[in-house]
């Protein structure tokens, strides 16, 4: 599977995740995108940071396979909003 990663930055400069999306030539199913997603998730969990809590969200668009891995969520800055 060919997979474009874009890497997530600190205020410090530091690492903090990354966008990892799949490239497919054709449109993809729900089902064919659940398990792109999947194999991008144990990817990420396996390869790109093993043996480290992570927080993972999904594309919310149907067609698009794609994940934002974040690591170390705790240590990035909050900032407090209202909506």
């Amino acid at each position: 599977m060919r997979v474009i990663k874009h890497t997530l930055y600190d205020q410090n400069g530091q690492e903090t995740g990354v966008v990892l999306s799949a490239i497919f030539n054709a449109s993809v199913t729900l089902s064919q995108k659940f398990a792109l997603e999947n194999q991008l998730i144990n990817y990420a969990f396996q390869t790109l940071y093993p043996n480290q809590g992570l927080n993972i969200y999904r594309n919310m668009y149907s067609d698009t396979p794609s994940i934002v891995v974040l690591k170390d969520i705790n240590g990035l800055n909050n900032i407090p909003i209202v909506i």
